[in-house]
């Protein structure tokens, strides 16, 4: 090996380092964005069931229950 292939191999190791180190970050940045993508459509899902089991209970029970809202302090 001349002086120029050594030279030359070491700029490429030098260079897949670097690009290595973008594509680290890159990945860093993006399970960070679907870590909370996925907490957001969970807590959406989560919300959603909760709403729709509070609708099928309710439709369950039928018209015998009406929901009224509870009395202020001053309105006792």
């Amino acid at each position: 090996m001349n002086l120029v292939e050594i030279f030359f191999a070491r700029k490429r190791l030098w260079q897949a380092g670097r690009d290595i180190e973008i594509l680290r970050t890159e990945r860093d940045r993006l399970q960070q964005q679907n870590n909370s993508m996925r907490e957001g459509m969970r807590r959406c899902v989560t919300c959603e069931y909760r709403i729709d089991y509070t609708q099928r209970h309710d439709d369950s029970i039928g018209a015998t229950t009406q929901h009224f809202p509870a009395p202020l302090d001053n309105e006792q």
